[in-house]
């Protein structure tokens, strides 16, 4: 979560909004996930609107995810540790893996 908290603090949002989210241009995001956390993406997936959404992760166990939106700018929506792959899609129900 300190992660994420830094990152905050490095990127200005555009505009506010009611989720505050921490968007810049998504180089600079990306500079942030590749750079600075060592993440690779693993995932991607279309959301509403236009946007997508990425998956990062790296082999520490670091994970990010962030929203790119249609205007350009990324998102960090959240971020952590100890992430592992599942090796391919899981069911939704059940205990976790």
């Amino acid at each position: 979560m300190r992660h994420l908290l830094l990152a905050a603090a490095l990127f200005m949002p555009a505009a506010a909004t009611a989720q505050s989210l921490p968007c810049a241009a998504r180089e600079r995001v990306l500079e942030f996930v590749i750079d600075q956390r060592g993440e690779t993406r693993l995932a991607s997936g279309e959301a509403a609107q236009g946007a997508s959404i990425e998956v990062f992760a790296s082999e520490s166990g670091t994970w990010t995810l962030v929203l790119n939106l249609p205007d350009g700018r990324s998102c960090l929506l959240a971020s952590g540790e100890g992430f592992e792959a599942t090796g391919g899609l899981q069911p939704a129900r059940g205990n976790p893996a």
